[in-house]
This record gives C-alpha cells, sequence and structure tokens, in this order.
C-alpha cells in the first residue's frame, strides 16, 4: 500500500503555480506592460515567498517522512504513516552516503542540464571578443557545479548563473545540514524550533535592504524547513474543520489587513503560507474525490523542481518572444490579452519542465 500523501501534492503544484504568477508579474510590471496582480503581491508579502515556503517546507517535511534521523540506531519517528528509505543492516556512513547520493542525484542533472547554456555562452563571447569568462574569474564556475551561482549571486556576486534562482544553492544547503538538524529535532523538537524562531526573529535587528535577501539567509531558510517536519508529524491535527476555519481567517487577515512597518513581508509570508498549507491540506481531499483530478495532479508535482529551475527563464525569453510578435504585428497589450500570455507562459515551463525531467530520468537510469 502506497504511504504517499496526496494531499501534499496538491500543495506542492500550488507552490509552483504561485511562483510563476509571482515572477510574471515581476517581469511584466517591469517592462512597463499591463497585468492583472492575481496571486501575484499584496500589501503584506508577494505569493513568490509563500511558493518558496511551502516549498521548502514540504522538501524538510517529505524527508523527515522518508529518512528520519539518518545514521541513529532510532532512524525514523513513531507517527504511523512515516517510512524508512534506509536499510537499517548500514552503518552510520553508508546511510549518510545514500542519502546524499539519492539527493544529488534528483538535484543537480536537471540543473547541469540546463547549465550547458554557459559553455555555449561562453563560446559565443569567445567568437565575439576573445574572452570566454564574460563574467570574470573562471573560478565562479565551480559555483554553478555545486549550484551555489544563483544564491551567490543574491549576495552581491557576480555569477554565470542561468536558471534556478537562488533556489537551487539553498536547497542543497538544507539537504547537507538535513541529517543534523533532523537529529536535533527528533531529541528535542520544542527547542529546536523555539531556537530557530528565536534567531529568525533576531534578524529583524539588522539592516537588511531587500526582503528578498531576508527570505534567502541561512536561518530563515532552516527555520522553515524545520517546521516542514513539525507539520509532517501533525498532519491529522490538520484535518481538523476547526484548525482549517482558523488558519483561512489567518490567511485572510494577512492578505486584506495592511500590517505598518516597513519589514514585514517575510514574517508575513511565512505565517501566510502557513496558514495556506492548512487550509489547502484541508480541502484537498474533496478535490481528489474527483477521478479525473489525481493523476494530473500526480504528474504535475513531479515536475515541481524542474518547473522551479526553467519558470524564470520561460517567462522572461516568453515575453521577449511576445513583444516582437505583437511590435510587428501592431497589437496593444492589454490585461485581457496578457491573461492569454501568461496562460500560453504557463504551458510553455510545463512543456519544457517536463521535457527536462526526462531527459535527466533517462540519464540518471543509463548512470
Amino acid at each position: 500500500m502506497s504511504n504517499r500523501i496526496q494531499e501534499l501534492d496538491v500543495l506542492r503544484v500550488l507552490a509552483m503555480f504561485f511562483v510563476i504568477t509571482y515572477h510574471f508579474g515581476c517581469e511584466y510590471a517591469a517592462a512597463g506592460l499591463p497585468f492583472i496582480n492575481l496571486f501575484c503581491t499584496t500589501s503584506n508579502y508577494d505569493f513568490g515567498n509563500i511558493a518558496v515556503t511551502i516549498f521548502i517546507a514540504l522538501s524538510g517535511g517529505l524527508l523527515y517522512k522518508r529518512y528520519g534521523v539518518i545514521g541513529c540506531e532510532e532512524r525514523y519517528p513513531t507517527q504511523p504513516g512515516i517510512t524508512i528509505d534506509v536499510p537499517k543492516n548500514t552503518n552510520k556512513f553508508e546511510q549518510i552516503k545514500t542519502f546524499y547520493v539519492k539527493r544529488a542525484k534528483a538535484i543537480y542533472p536537471p540543473f547541469w542540464i540546463l547549465s550547458l547554456y554557459i559553455p555555449l555562452s561562453m563560446i559565443r563571447h569567445f567568437l565575439a571578443d576573445g574572452n570566454p569568462f564574460f563574467m570574470g574569474s573562471p573560478f565562479k564556475l565551480l559555483l554553478t557545479v555545486i549550484g551555489f551561482d544563483g544564491y551567490a549571486r543574491l549576495f552581491g556576486v557576480d555569477t554565470y548563473a542561468f536558471c534556478g534562482d537562488w533556489f537551487v544553492g539553498a536547497i542543497v544547503m538544507l539537504y547537507l545540514l538535513y541529517p543534523l538538524l533532523a537529529k536535533c529535532y527528533r531529541k528535542a523538537p520544542i527547542v529546536t524550533l523555539v531556537t530557530l524562531a528565536i534567531l529568525y526573529v533576531s534578524q529583524f535587528l539588522f539592516p537588511i535592504k531587500y526582503d528578498e535577501l531576508f527570505s534567502a539567509l541561512p536561518i530563515t531558510l532552516i527555520f522553515k524547513f524545520c517546521m516542514g517536519f513539525a507539520l509532517i508529524e501533525n498532519l491529522d491535527r490538520l484535518r481538523n474543520r476547526r484548525v482549517a476555519i482558523a488558519a483561512g481567517a489567518i490567511f485572510l487577515a494577512i492578505t486584506i489587513v495592511t500590517i505598518p512597518g516597513s519589514r514585514h513581508m517575510d514574517y508575513a509570508g511565512m505565517i501566510a503560507a502557513f496558514a495556506l498549507f492548512a487550509v489547502v491540506f484541508y480541502i484537498a481531499p474533496r478535490l481528489l474525490r474527483h477521478k479525473a483530478v489525481p493523476p494530473p495532479i500526480q504528474k504535475l508535482a513531479a515536475l515541481s523542481y524542474c518547473v522551479f529551475l526553467v519558470q524564470h527563464v520561460g517567462i522572461v525569453w516568453a515575453q521577449a518572444a511576445f513583444i516582437k510578435i505583437f511590435t510587428k504585428m501592431h497589437w496593444s497589450f492589454t490585461q485581457w490579452n496578457i491573461l492569454a500570455l501568461f496562460a500560453c507562459t504557463l504551458v510553455i515551463i510545463v512543456l519544457v519542465a517536463w521535457i527536462l525531467k526526462l531527459v535527466s530520468d533517462k540519464l540518471v537510469q543509463k548512470r
């Protein structure tokens, strides 16, 4: 019998949709084109924050469900539905090695395939001006190899980043820390979460210019990641109607009522994300009752990481193509035809993500 929790697939697909709507809105607003601010930004938070928070919490929670505490005799929590993917007869080193190999196979192949664009760009620059290292030191290419080029660029380092924004480096860092974080949480869950919460709040004492930078700080990411452990242990409580109603009220309040102050977006977005998590998890079973819903949800959920990789580049390239077409045809942009362009962009992103995953899986299987 499968231990897959389909409600979490619904949340993963929702996070995919939100990250696309957010970046689509940002790019079209930056280009001075009209767009409908639907699932993009509010006065307190943006849906990109919600998308990343849900995805990181799901990543942490599902790892905790699948692996438990790696390298210990008791490697898993006692809650029902928890499965272990590491053989019990292996030693501590082999358990950790197996975990990291599996995570690397999931993260790096699609990322490296997309990053092949970088050597092509280097060849183009070499032919044009004789300098293939158009972003400076060739050692910066090492950041691409390990997936930290986008993350480093967020902190002001010029890199050869092409895809994935900062998310790839963030998730690699969290996966590297997972064995330690899971062990701390297993031994003292309340102490671990309270300590991380205090460290998270203390970050507001320091001047940080951009909210996106605050969202990418290690403590912020680790706190949300470990909250996923708690969520996966308390899924039964999220099936409660009263919890769903309370969470829905919190989500609506944060969405509608403006919170005073200039530095509130990350914590507001995080609270909104966890509230929405509870609401959707409660509603999802009603949606999944329809036989036509689970298959596409599962297929889209399987594409989530690849969608995160291609969505921003896909939006920018599709937008450039649309602008050229509209200019050539002397068409004007309106909110309605941009909504149609959003639908086209969504289809393009999903299609490219499907091709990327197909190629990546084939290469991994051959290896």
